[in-house]
């Protein structure tokens, strides 16, 4: 059983005159967290962590070209092998580079870096004791998905999304990342066909768009 979450997004207030002049971007490999199981080895542990990574990273470029071609988003997107050679090679999973260098780098307008969090607060089996015990349920997997947009202009954020998916016993991990992927991928600012962007188009459209202002923290159930 999984339980619900919402999205939660920042925006710098002229985040669509900004994005609007996007051609492409990149989707770097994101910060992988998993939980360890008590027979992994270092390495195990750490071949694991990076097999996920490139996994999840794979999952979003896919989530949103599936996007693109649906016509609600109006970006490309490089493809996962170019963005890797350059990224790798240049240290960015060791923080040797920032997301705005990988821009130029890249020669993309602007890059899309996350943090994904893949848990195990308890096991199955103390779930069901506990459920016997007390009739409650307990959360026995939980995925957390943090991204940011970052374009040539700073190193700070343009965009930012914060997701969440927590389940309970019977939860399926592969499910819940599914989920928190597609939110991630139909809340960017390249859907301009969904709220909160379809009417900062508009106003766009009108000439209405204030760029000194940040917007409002946004929640998109």
């Amino acid at each position: 059983m999984s339980l619900g979450s919402c999205v939660v997004t920042n925006y710098v207030n002229n985040i669509i005159p900004i994005t609007q002049k996007h051609h492409t971007i990149a989707v770097l490999p994101p910060r992988t967290t998993i939980e360890r199981k008590v027979w992994m080895t270092d390495d195990r542990f750490n071949e694991f962590t990076t097999k996920k990574q490139f996994e999840l990273q794979e999952h979003l470029i896919r989530s949103l070209n599936r996007r693109i071609n649906e016509g609600k988003c109006f970006v490309e997107v490089l493809d996962l092998q170019s963005t890797n050679d350059i990224a790798l090679p240049e240290g960015y999973t060791e923080n040797r580079i920032s997301a705005k260098e990988l821009c130029r780098k890249l020669k993309v307008d602007a890059v899309i870096e996350s943090s994904i969090q893949i848990l195990e607060p308890v096991s199955e089996l103390t779930a069901i004791f506990f459920q016997q015990a007390t009739g409650s349920t307990l959360i026995t997997n939980s995925v957390t998905l943090n991204a940011s947009l970052i374009d040539t202009l700073a190193n700070t954020p343009i965009w930012s999304l914060n997701t969440a998916k927590f389940g309970t016993l019977g939860s399926i991990k592969k499910a819940m990342q599914a989920k928190v992927i597609r939110r991630t991928t139909r809340n960017t600012p390249y859907n301009i066909k969904k709220s909160p962007y379809r009417g900062l188009y508009l106003d766009y459209l009108e000439g209405e768009d204030d760029p000194t202002e940040e917007g409002e923290p946004i929640r998109l159930r």
